[in-house]
This record gives structure tokens, sequence and C-alpha cells, in this order.
């Protein structure tokens, strides 16, 4: 009998439990919320935002220990060498227009193969954008899902229902290494149910109304901004009031206050972003002139703190030059495990910089940095312990210690470096600011 790409074993789960370790480990922080509104049966596709290339579906296997089935692009499958490693990391091709229109007419045998997983209760992961883009909002959504949808629930038997569950992935950054990444599930959709209700109307109509329940829950789950031509001071005044430290525990007491529940780590910093996104879109509605005179002062503000080299983060902090002072000596404090950490952990990053040479599309960035790491690790821990033992075999004491710093060196290299740029930018900021165009936005 013919092997299905939803079939588990073993040795998937086995490289499973290095990757979700592997992919964890590369944030700050990792945040999964809303694991009670998955449905506990019944056939589940995946519905997630796409902002950060390949880095979507490792957080998102990594969100819960079980497997999954994903789609791809059709053209990653065009090398047969490939096609072994792409089916047994369990991801499917799905063809795009641009693929040709022969191409498109094979999506139904990507549908029938969806629906075969979807029947076997395993979670398909789609991203209905059907293309990355490094921004907090949404593409129009593809119609692929929808049709996927149907053709389950056309098949489902007895009481068993179909759902769409609505996802956001929200990263701190979209391209630095070590940021932070929070995963949103959402109140589901239940197809069944939608069809139900609406059976009077042709299947068209029924997708296009789909579509649009789809996209309206799924920017709830993330800090969704327009995509009009305000949209990068829309989201820069946002950072810089969630920066300021008074307005964040302001509004997160009065949110709490609001909805009775209390809001935790990144969901905070989540909360606090909406907040002054809906204060920009309410402004935009009710003074239409005063809105237009805001966004003007941010952008000119954001411009100018791109040109001179200061984080948005240094403006909206706003920190005293004895702060400084004190980042400055923690600074001079980390400089020797720093220069350590460059060296031991240059079988890494060498090879990371080599590579991104040649990558065009920043959104790539992080997959990059993720997959040398992981591919790189293991021959740097057999180099660190056959190196070390050798070279101080009369103390296995400081052997053991220099492997020991050694294990965290890469993360260590990238938090420092995070450290650095902060502190520069904080200086820049406290001799530039006079110059700075108005930044008082109260």
């Amino acid at each position: 009998m013919k092997r299905k790409i939803q079939d588990g074993g073993r040795r998937y789960f086995f490289i499973k439990f290095f990757v979700d370790w592997a992919v964890r480990t590369s944030y700050r922080r990792f945040q999964v919320e809303g694991l009670e509104n998955l449905p506990k049966d019944g056939s589940v596709i995946w519905a997630a935002n796409h902002t950060n290339a390949l880095m979507d579906p490792l957080v998102m296997l990594a969100a819960t220990p079980q497997q999954k089935v994903y789609v791809a692009r059709a053209d990653i499958f065009k090398k047969k060498s490939a096609v072994k490693w792409l089916n047994f990391l369990k991801i499917m091709p799905i063809y795009r227009i641009r693929d040709g229109i022969d191409a498109v007419k094979r999506n139904d045998e990507a549908i029938a193969m969806a629906t075969d997983v979807l029947l076997d209760g395993v979670p398909f992961v789609i991203y209905p954008e059907a293309t990355h883009r490094p921004k907090h909002s949404l593409l129009k959504l593809s119609k692929g899902i929808f049709h996927i949808a149907l053709s389950v629930n056309d098949k489902v038997q007895n009481d068993n229902s179909v759902y769409i569950m609505p996802i956001g992935i929200e990263y701190g950054d979209y391209f630095r290494f070590r940021s932070t990444v929070l995963i949103n599930f959402g109140k589901p959709i239940n197809v069944s149910e939608f069809v139900k209700e609406n059976s009077e109307l042709p299947q068209p109509v029924q997708m296009v109304k789909m579509r649009e329940l789809l996209t309206e829950k799924m920017s709830q789950q993330i800090a969704y901004v327009p995509d009009d031509e305000d949209y990068d001071a829309t989201w820069e005044y946002a950072k810089l009031k969630a920066g300021n430290p008074r307005y964040f525990h302001e509004t997160v007491r009065e949110i709490e206050k609001q909805t009775g529940t209390r809001l935790k780590g990144l969901l905070r910093n989540q909360a606090v972003d909406r907040k002054a996104i809906a204060q920009v879109q309410e402004l935009k509605q009710n003074d239409p002139e005063k809105a237009e005179a805001l966004l003007d002062k941010v952008e000119k503000l954001r411009i100018w703190r791109i040109q001179n080299g200061v984080s948005v983060h240094s403006i909206a902090n706003n920190k005293r030059l004895w702060a400084a002072h004190v980042n400055l000596f923690l600074a001079i404090l980390g400089l020797p495990y720093y220069l350590f950490c460059g060296v031991v952990s240059s079988i890494m990053w060498i090879p990371i910089l080599c590579i991104l040479r040649g990558i065009k599309d920043d959104a790539f960035y992080n997959t990059v940095r993720f997959a040398t790491r992981f591919a790189m690790l293991p021959i740097a821990v057999i180099i660190w312990a056959v190196l070390y033992f050798l070279v101080i075999p009369w103390s296995w004491p400081w052997a053991l210690g220099a492997f020991i710093l050694s294990l965290p060196s890469l993360r260590f290299l990238y938090g420092y470096g995070a450290f650095m740029r902060r502190l520069c930018s904080d200086i820049r900021w406290f001799w530039k600011r006079r110059k700075a165009p108005d930044y008082n936005f109260e």
C-alpha cells in the first residue's frame, strides 16, 4: 500500500523534536496562545498570515506536538532530489497562475490530496495570502483554501465538521535573529455550519463570504494595519506610543480592566500596538485633517531617524544619559565573552554571512540563519569537544568550562550585537535629539 504524506513515523517525530527545539531557541521569546480554541475533533485547516518566508511553517510546526501537512509553491518541487525531502517534511505542492494554465489544472490533484489529509484528522496548514510579505497587514486571500474546505465538507460523514482555524503570527522583528514570535489561535470558522446557513447561495458566493469572514478573523489575531498610503506612518506611531513605558503600562491596565482578563507576555505588546493603531484609524475617520497632520509629523520623524541611525525604541524611551553610561559599562563587561563567542562560533556565523550575500529577499534572512545554525551546530559541538580536550588535556575542568561556555556562543553573539545597536542608537539620540523633528505626540 502506497504511503500517504500524512502517515507518521518514528524518524519524523525524532527529527521534529530537534527541529522544534532549534526553532524555539531561535527566539528570545516563543509564545503560543489560544490553543483552547482548537476543535477537539473534525477536519481542521490552519490558516495563517505569511510574513517571514520559511520561518512561518517552522514556528507553526513547533506550536504544537502533533504532525501537520503543509502546502508550498510548486516551483520548489522541480528538482527531483528535493521532492523526497519535501515529502518527508510533509510539504505538498500547490500551483499558481504564474506556473502556467496547465500547471494550475493539476491543483485538482492537490485538492484531492489535501482532502485525504483532512479526512484522516491531520491538520492541514495553508497560507491563504499565497505569498510572503513582511507587513502587519493582509493580502487578498486566495480561493484555494475554500475549495479545499468545501471539498472536504462534501465528503465528511455523520456529525463530523470542517473548520478553518484563523491564526496570527506576530514577530518582534522580521529580519533580526533572536527576536520574538507570538502564534495566536483565534475562534474557528465552522465551514459545515456556514454551508448549511448559506445553502441557498451558489458556491462561488459562499466562497466570497467565507473569504471576508476569514480575512476579518485573521486580522484580529495580529496588530493589523490597513495597507494604504499611511501604513508606514501608522506603524511608526504605534511603535512610538507602545515603546513609551508610561503609555504601555497605562494602556495594559486599561485593556485588562475593560476585558476582565490578564494579559501576559507578548499579548501585552500586541494589545498596546492594536490600541495605538485603532487611535489612528479613529482619528482618520472623525478628524481627517488632524489625522493627516499627525501622520505627516510622524513620517518626517521616521525619515529623520532612519537617516541618522536612531531606532524607534530610543525615541520612545527617551533614556537619560546615565542609563547609557550604565549600558556602556555592561557592554565593556561583556566584551571579553563576546570576543570569545565570536571566535568559537565562527564555524556557524561565517557560513551564514556567505549565504546571506546571495539572498535578495530580506524575508529569507532568518530562514538562512536558522537552517545554517541547525546544520552546523552538531559539527561545532564535536569540534569544540575534540579541540578543548586535546588542547587542555592536563585540566579537564578548564576544558569542560570552555566547552560549556561555547554552547550558547552564537545566541550571545546575536544578543550582544542587538544590545550594542540599541546602545549606539541611544547615544546618537542623546546627541542629535535637539535637531530632530517634533516627537511629542501626546
